[in-house]
């Protein structure tokens, strides 16, 4: 029974987040600090890095 309520809850979690993944994504960008750290990882990673140097330039 406490497994079933687990997984009831966390698909219900799930599908919340889901419904509302880019008011998040806004939400946790919107701060400068974290908008900051994401672009440094974001760039060091050679497959996006290429990709925002093609569309620049």
């Amino acid at each position: 029974m406490r497994k079933m309520t687990f997984i009831v809850l966390g698909t219900l979690a799930a599908l919340v987040f889901f419904q509302n993944r880019y008011r998040v994504i806004n939400f946790i960008l919107g701060r400068d600090r974290i908008r900051h750290y994401f672009i440094h990882w974001i760039m060091r990673i050679p497959f996006f890095r290429n990709k925002f140097i093609q569309q620049a330039f």
